[in-house]
């Protein structure tokens, strides 16, 4: 009898178990006939959301907005953003007051958030950790597409999609001279690499390396070639000697041309970058234009 009675007690209990989907379904009935301390008390018994979790959180924002609490409806936003930075309320499920809190927000979370994620990915392309620098680029893009109509960090934006573009083709190659579709890959270390960061034109208080010689060779088209203009890129980090430490070329004009190319670095001389009179090392592209005939 007694064993009886425990499993009758022990269903009971697992009849009983939390239903997040419900919960969160009659919160939101609740919510729509203006019954908002209701709806608040239902979502708090929400304890495992899972894929809801967001949902939920925006329907308690919704409702302390409603009930004249907007700096704890503020608070349930950041708390959001903080934990999902990607994410974007559906316009036609909130209150345009609440779209407009949401914007205020995300315009104070993002921009730290967005800069630390792409300082990770820098370190890590430094690093040569490319495939998990293309990662934390795709990462970041994805967040600042997150809501097209902001245009918030744009510069940021731009230089991730064209960092990403460089991580994408180092990512998986580990020798020296990579064939693909996009052309040829070769790196040129010219002297033992330094330890440090790597800076570029978009971060602040550098200045950048000024050119002393920089020879480029002539490229000669081969007979039949057809008449064009050639566009090439190469990139290339300046040490704090100034000297180049690597070359590589991004888009090649010519398998044969891109070697000659990457020899010529060696010669090239610049006045260092620096950061606070520092000399520091500098990444710089160069567009390498050539002539068929």
């Amino acid at each position: 009898m007694m064993a009886v009675l425990l499993l009758v007690a022990a269903l009971g209990i697992q009849d009983q178990r939390p239903d997040p989907q419900a919960d969160f379904a009659a919160a939101r009935t609740l919510y729509a006939t203006a019954a908002y301390e209701d709806a608040l008390e239902r979502l708090g018994r929400i304890r495992d959301a899972g894929e809801l979790r967001d949902q939920v959180d925006t329907y308690k924002a919704l409702c302390l907005l409603a009930l004249g609490r907007a700096r704890e409806s503020e608070r349930v936003l950041e708390q959001i953003l903080t934990r999902n930075p990607q994410y974007v309320p559906d316009e036609e499920a909130v209150s345009p007051r609440l779209l407009v809190l949401f914007r205020t927000v995300r315009a104070r979370i993002l921009p730290p958030a967005a800069r630390s994620l792409y300082a990770t990915a820098r370190a890590s392309y430094d690093d040569g950790k490319f495939d998990i620098a293309a990662a934390q680029l795709r990462e970041l893009l994805a967040i600042l597409n997150a809501d097209e109509s902001d245009s918030l960090l744009t510069d940021l934006k731009l230089l991730a999609e064209e960092f990403l573009r460089l991580a994408e083709g180092h990512a998986g190659t580990s020798s020296r001279t990579v064939e693909s579709g996009s052309g040829v890959e070769r790196r040129a270390p010219r002297v033992a690499p330094s330890h440090g960061p790597v800076y570029s034109m978009l971060d602040k208080g550098i200045a950048a390396p000024v050119e002393i010689t920089r020879p480029v060779p002539i490229w000669t088209a081969p007979p039949g070639m057809q008449r064009a203009l050639y566009q090439g890129l190469m990139e290339v980090v300046i040490d704090e000697a100034g000297r180049v430490e690597s070359a590589v070329v991004r888009r090649s004009i010519a398998p044969s041309f891109d070697a000659e190319l990457v020899a010529a670095t060696a010669s090239w001389r610049f006045q260092p970058a620096s950061r606070n009179g520092t000399p520091v090392k500098y990444r710089r592209t160069y567009e390498i234009i050539g002539h068929s005939r």
